[in-house]
């Protein structure tokens, strides 16, 4: 009986070829066979962030909808001016629009597609809390406490979500923009 003539394996990481094909690991350099890189779980850990971010994001704004509401209906009732409750719909706009942006944010990070985009959503998330504070300081809103308890996660899961964004770069790297702009094409 003849040997299949069988053409060795080669290490991925140092190029050395493979004695035991049922090993997990190169005997040569310690690079594991069965493992993913680290840093392509980060871009999926971030986009999930990022669409958790969001979702508080939209209760932000669902809070600022409610509080413009009972905050003018209130002080209108009075014949007083209700002129301050735009900051309500100030943040609940940017609320709303920055968890759009971060919702698509993460789900092109967890798909590893356009790295900048990502980023940009997930910034504006992180935006978006800053804002909602800056607007309940400028008006001095009586009633904050469920804002600030719905923008505090906001900034940790944005700031989280940017920084293992950044540490997952390289799994982005082969999205250039030429690449990105004749998916469109197709």
């Amino acid at each position: 009986m003849e040997k299949e003539d069988q053409t060795p394996m080669n290490c991925a990481n140092c190029g050395k070829a493979i004695l035991d094909e049922g090993s997990s690991f190169c005997g040569y350099c310690g690079n594991s066979f069965n493992s993913k890189p680290k840093s392509s779980d980060l871009a999926t850990e971030a986009g999930m962030l990022a669409i958790v971010a969001a979702a508080f994001s939209i209760a932000v704004g669902a809070i600022g909808i409610l509080y413009y509401q009972s905050y003018t209906a209130y002080y209108a009732s009075y014949g007083l001016d209700t002129s301050a409750s735009i900051g309500f719909l100030l943040y609940a706009g940017f609320a709303f629009v920055s968890s759009v942006f971060g919702i698509v944010g993460g789900i092109w990070a967890i798909g590893r597609k356009r790295f900048n985009f990502s980023v940009i959503g997930i910034l504006l998330m992180l935006a978006s809390a800053f804002f909602t504070f800056i607007a309940v300081w400028r008006y001095e809103f009586g009633f904050t406490e469920s804002i600030m308890l719905s923008g505090i996660p906001i900034i940790v899961l944005s700031l989280t979500g940017a920084i293992l964004l950044v540490k997952s770069k390289e799994t982005f790297s082969h999205y250039t923009p030429h690449t990105e702009s004749s998916d469109f094409a197709k």
